[in-house]
């Protein structure tokens, strides 16, 4: 999670050999006034993002799921 201003986030090197490329998924707020952020492309541990009005100024949060471990199983059971 972060902050940026560059139309690339930059993740940690370790990204890849970690993190299953297809569960990866990106949020990305704005900062100031109303101006649509979208992902334009995911490539290794870089994301590539633009903007309606082509300046980039917002808050990220990129998740992933490990592909070091089995998947976690969640059961629900009604009450």
């Amino acid at each position: 999670r972060g902050k940026t201003n560059s139309n690339i986030i930059y993740l940690p090197d370790y990204w890849v050999d970690l993190v299953d490329e297809n569960s990866v998924t990106v949020n990305l707020t704005p900062i100031g006034s109303n101006n649509q952020h979208w992902v334009e492309r995911i490539e290794g541990d870089l994301v590539y993002i633009n903007s309606e009005s082509g300046n980039i100024n917002c808050f990220y949060l990129v998740y992933g799921e490990r592909k070091d471990i089995p998947q976690i199983l969640v059961v629900y059971k009604p009450l």
